[in-house]
């Protein structure tokens, strides 16, 4: 892989706007939280500290990840990681995806198949935490940054949030490429994590400027496997817990009825409402259907929501309109690409905020 002539100059294009941030005070406040986050990984991630660590420090560790901003609980977040897979599993799998033999790809892969809720931002800035030489972070950032760069989805696949080892190794590959171009053009000399400041300062200048490509998946409305279910799920859960409500996944929620996610709300004492949330990426439109029923039955559910593709939410909404307008006026849709977008625009919000710390996590982050 070598970098086409176009490329470099792009990249030599924004140097200057580089040099000038590097020169910042911005810069100077960046450098000093990665120094103390780096401190923090290098105890708490080193082997022996994966083996000892309790879940106070592995919320510690996930509280302070960039990919976890946009949970405006992330006591819930840590929860979840936890019940979902246990403490033993995660510090078993940390370890191998942080210290075990094996490419960058095969330790991603098998991390990503063995635990659950864990997405490739959140797994990628692990990795590039502790291991900055040789691994970069892979957000909506850099793949925006990247576009602007002259690369496309021939070589990793931009567009899309969630990725293979695979992708992943290609991507780090391209940023050892800009790593070496930059050499001798600013005065620092940058690891991988270092480049991802580079792309960063790129998407914030075309953001300023209204330049940015939109970078977001768009499953293809042909391709069920185009985006990832448990995925959405959690961004839906994430996206409901910043709005105030008190939001939940894999709920039961009537006789007979478990929805994918839920947003509920207490209305003084007037009682609950409740928002149900159903993703649809495969299995029988029928079972869909019978369950938002069966969920109508609760008193508080006031709204019935339907993720999907765009060709499946057609399919949905010709099965619902023979049924009773009594239900059809309760069935919302929202297309997948809205949910991930929504997510996004949550995760900037929840960058800037933060930046305020108005509020301090019980992981003390």
């Amino acid at each position: 892989m070598e970098l086409t002539k176009d490329q470099k100059e792009l990249i030599a294009g924004f140097v200057p706007t580089f040099k000038k941030y590097l020169k910042s005070p911005i810069s100077s406040e960046d450098l000093q939280s990665r120094h103390e986050r780096s401190e923090m990984y290098s105890r708490l991630l080193s082997c022996d500290g994966i083996e000892q660590m309790t879940e106070l420090e592995f919320g510690q560790v996930i509280s302070s990840l960039w990919a976890s901003l946009m949970w405006g609980n992330k006591g819930y977040l840590v929860e979840r990681l936890i019940q979902n897979n246990t403490l033993p599993l995660i510090k078993q799998q940390l370890t191998m995806l942080l210290w075990e033999k094996g490419s960058v790809a095969e330790r991603y892969n098998a991390f990503r198949g063995e635990l659950k809720g864990f997405g490739t931002a959140m797994i990628t800035e692990l990795m590039a935490l502790v291991h900055p030489n040789g691994c970069g972070l892979w957000n909506v950032k850099a793949r925006t940054a990247l576009v602007a760069l002259g690369f496309d989805s021939n070589t990793v696949p931009l567009k899309k949030s969630q990725i293979s080892g695979e992708d992943y190794q290609r991507f780090n590959e391209v940023l050892r490429l800009i790593q070496s171009e930059l050499v001798g053009k600013v005065e620092e000399t940058l690891d991988l994590l270092g480049v991802d400041y580079f792309l960063y300062e790129i998407w914030r200048v075309n953001r300023e400027q209204g330049d940015e490509e939109e970078i977001i998946e768009i499953p293809a409305s042909n391709d069920l496997a185009d985006f990832d279910h448990d995925e959405v799920i959690e961004q839906l859960v994430a996206i409901g817990e910043w709005m105030g409500f008190q939001a939940k996944k894999e709920q039961p929620i009537a006789r007979g009825a478990k929805v994918d996610a839920l947003w509920q709300a207490q209305i003084a004492n007037l009682g609950k409402v409740t928002y149900v949330f159903e993703v649809q990426r495969r299995g029988s439109l029928d079972s869909l259907i019978l369950n938002l029923q069966r969920a109508q039955n609760n008193p508080s559910v006031q709204r019935l929501i339907i993720v999907a593709t765009a060709k499946d939410l057609s399919r949905v909404r010709r099965e619902i309109e023979s049924l009773p307008e009594s239900f059809r006026r309760m069935v919302s849709y929202m297309e997948v690409w809205e949910a991930k977008r929504a997510a996004e625009l949550v995760s900037e919000l929840s960058e800037i905020i933060s930046k305020l710390e108005l509020v301090k996590s019980e992981y003390g982050s």
